[in-house]
């Protein structure tokens, strides 16, 4: 358990706070003088720009309109995303515009039958989706008002540095503008959700409800949009651990979303990988420093720039390579048709060349196709991230990804994360395969699934819905 310091938390803090005082003629003008009123007129820059969110949605099973951060998790799973599993959930967003414009978690909205939003002025209002990105978790909602809005003073996320002190705003358990208060407790997290996964981990009290919300610093401009909670056991309260989306993240795809409805990032045309020991040795580079090519697209943004399958490369536009992972984060934001220095490693000679960036468009996946309605589970190919989101050994494959309640799948014990071997005797190991033997037996009215199960299989009989 965090914080048993022998004094309650609030003491602590102001404790703290009252330590680091000093004259104002000797504090720095970048940083903000803590006082009494730092988090007051913090929160008060902060309310005015924050939205309570409601939202409809088909009623699957009865539970709690609390849950919000993902009661259909697995298990062993132990971070909450995804919608609550009642009619009806609780979130916030953000008002990023003067004409109504505001960001939220795609989570929050996802599947959504209708959205109200209600203001800090306790005006309500009915919202669309303007747009949404999965990867990111992010959506943007549009609302009609004649009022005055005031939009969040967006701050930036690359600057901000661990041990900060944040402030998460939202509507936890369903009380709208609720404030708390804890610092940045660690950068660049990857939780698995994705490949450009880069959350900020805050020890503030983030509990369901807070989806959506800003997490902003002590001068009240927003740093990230609060997604995730560690749990433990079944339980979606807060631990002390909470992820956040940074803002700067965000800030690469709140145009396409107003304009597209999709995200558009960049694109390097590559595939990348970890650096070798022995070749990191070589190069004398940090540990995990590097993301070697393990492939190049040809007439690629890459390909034309010169870069090769083998390089290494350390330095995308003056942002260093961390780890491979962190390549395809940069590249990601990167504004599309602008130009980036690229350095890397070919052998052991150390380059440089200019690319112009591609374009990625992300558009939202098409809604569940027949296959998926009549088994009640969407299927995938197994990638890296993936199984590194199920803690699967293996990266090929077909694995389930999600599983409906109530429908022929998980009434036959099929869970997300099993892994899909065979459909009567036939094996199957791509996709096309797998649509291919289900459009065949969907006459028959069932079929019987061979799956693993961390390392035992089973049978499940499934019989389809009509």
């Amino acid at each position: 358990m965090f914080y048993k310091l022998g004094l309650p938390r609030t003491a602590l803090a102001v404790a703290l706070l009252a330590g680091v005082l000093q004259p104002i003629g000797v504090a720095r003008a970048a940083e903000p003088v803590f006082g009494d009123r730092t988090f007051i007129e913090a929160a008060k820059r902060i309310q005015p720009t924050v939205a309570h969110v409601r939202v409809k949605r088909p009623r699957i099973r009865t539970g709690s309109f609390m849950r919000l951060f993902g009661p259909m998790r697995r298990k062993d799973a132990p971070f909450d995303f995804g919608p609550p599993d009642s009619a009806a959930s609780v979130g916030a967003g953000v008002i990023i515009s003067k004409d109504g414009y505001i960001l939220t978690n795609y989570h929050v909205i996802k599947e959504a039958e209708g959205i109200q939003v209600k203001l800090a002025t306790g005006e309500e209002l009915p919202a669309r989706v303007a747009g949404s990105d999965e990867k990111y978790d992010l959506a943007l909602l549009k609302i009609e008002t004649k009022k005055k809005l005031t939009p969040a003073k967006l701050g930036d996320s690359d600057t901000v540095e661990v041990g900060e002190w944040v402030i998460a705003m939202g509507s936890p358990f369903g009380l709208s503008h609720s404030i708390s208060v804890g610092i940045i407790s660690a950068k660049g997290r990857d939780l698995g959700q994705s490949p450009y996964d880069d959350f900020l981990q805050t020890d503030a009290t983030i509990n369901p409800g807070n989806s959506g919300g800003p997490l902003a610093n002590s001068r009240g401009e927003v740093i990230g949009i609060s997604t995730a909670i560690y749990t433990l056991g079944h339980t979606n309260n807060s631990q002390g651990v909470g992820f956040a989306v940074p803002i700067n993240q965000a800030k690469s795809v709140i145009d396409s979303l107003r304009h597209k409805g999709y995200p558009i990032r960049g694109r390097l045309g590559v595939s990348v990988g970890k650096v070798g020991s022995k070749e990191r040795e070589k190069l004398d580079l940090f540990r995990f420093q590097g993301a070697r090519l393990s492939s190049v697209v040809r007439g690629g943004p890459a390909h034309r720039a010169g870069l090769r399958r083998g390089d290494v490369i350390v330095e995308f536009n003056g942002k260093q390579v961390v780890s491979w992972q962190t390549l395809p984060r940069i590249v990601a934001r990167a504004r599309p048709k602008s130009e980036a220095v690229v350095n890397f490693y070919r052998g052991s000679r150390l380059k440089s060349v200019r690319v112009r960036i591609g374009t990625l468009p992300d558009r939202q996946r098409k809604r569940s196709s027949r296959i998926q309605k009549i088994l009640g589970m969407r299927v995938q190919a197994l990638t890296p991230y993936i199984a590194k989101r199920f803690h699967l050994e293996n990266t090929t494959g077909l694995v389930i990804v999600s599983v409906k309640p109530g429908e022929p799948a998980e009434r036959g014990g099929i869970r997300a994360g099993d892994e899909l071997l065979e459909i009567n005797n036939i094996k199957v190991s791509g996709l096309p395969e797998f649509k291919k033997i289900i459009r065949q037996e969907r006459s028959e009215g069932s079929a019987l699934f061979l799956l693993r199960r961390k390392n035992s299989k089973f049978f499940a009989a499934i019989r389809f819905k009509t």
